[in-house]
């Protein structure tokens, strides 16, 4: 009995081994094949966004371009073309960028570079910036579920003429528009930093203090800009009526030809305002 019951579970053995056998032999030399899909061919799967300060451009005219990679899932021994499509609100192909409307993969090829090239001269502001989504629309390969889109943010490059505005100016108060009745007088403008367009400055001797007065400069191309003053703790005992707190008072502006800066602002103590001023500063 207990002879007949082992055989029994051998044979039962041989043939869940034999089905087994059949079922692997089923793909043991023969090619698998992946279905094709394009898509971008970043590593993470989130990892479809970027920024391209888009750098000066060489002596050719043209801006280094900002690489994204698109990939296939398999190799083909014929060349394959990829469609693109381009979406912004603000910046248009020819004008602030230029790219392809489709790419070749080429036989035995899994991976391709599109290349955007930012347009330097298309940006006539250094603050502006835009956005573009980059869509693989098609072409010879379906598309995947996922990353087929890339959201890129592009800007000029800027570095600040830092060195423009510093030393000493002689500045005229204006207060609703009227001159004050009091000579024009010297104060001192320095750099505190510097962070892309935005430089933040200081004016010592407003108003004859000493206690610093920041303000921002932000240019707008090489020549002009705006500037505004932040809410700040000024003067601890303006004119005996303790502390004062200075805040912006509308938009200032700046050339570089004539070096000349305007700051608009506001002063307040306890007690109320002393009213809404306008400074002119020249050299």
């Amino acid at each position: 009995m207990i002879k007949n019951t082992i055989y029994t579970l051998f044979a039962a053995f041989l043939a869940v081994s034999m089905v087994s056998c059949e079922k692997n032999n089923a793909v043991v030399g023969k090619d698998v094949t992946p279905p094709p899909f394009v898509k971008v061919a970043t590593w993470g799967a989130a990892d479809t966004v970027g920024t391209y300060v888009i750098p000066e451009p060489d002596a050719s005219g043209n801006s280094a371009p900002y690489i994204i990679p698109i990939g296939v899932t398999n190799v083909s021994n014929v060349d394959r073309t990829v469609t693109l499509s381009y979406s912004s609100a603000t910046a248009v192909n020819g004008q602030q960028f230029r790219a392809p409307e489709s790419i070749v993969i080429p036989a035995g090829e899994a991976v391709v570079n599109l290349e955007i090239v930012g347009l330097y001269n298309g940006y006539e502001s250094v603050s502006r910036v835009d956005n573009l989504k980059i869509t693989i629309a098609g072409g010879d390969i379906p598309t995947a579920v996922t990353k087929t889109h890339y959201l890129l943010t592009m800007k000029k490059y800027w570095s600040p003429p830092t060195d423009v505005f510093q030393g000493i100016y002689i500045g005229i108060d204006y207060y609703n528009g009227t001159e004050q009745d009091s000579d024009p007088y010297p104060v001192e403008v320095s750099m505190i930093s510097a962070n892309g367009p935005v430089m933040n400055m200081q004016v010592v001797g407003l108003w004859g203090f000493p206690d610093p007065l920041k303000f921002t400069m932000e240019w707008a191309d090489l020549e002009h800009g705006t500037t505004t003053v932040p809410t700040q703790a000024w003067v601890s005992n303006l004119f005996g009526y303790g502390q004062s707190t200075t805040k912006t008072w509308g938009k200032g502006e700046f050339t570089v030809s004539p070096n000349a800066f305007t700051i608009g602002y506001e002063n307040t103590v306890s007690a109320g305002s002393f009213g809404k001023y306008l400074s002119v500063f020249e050299k």
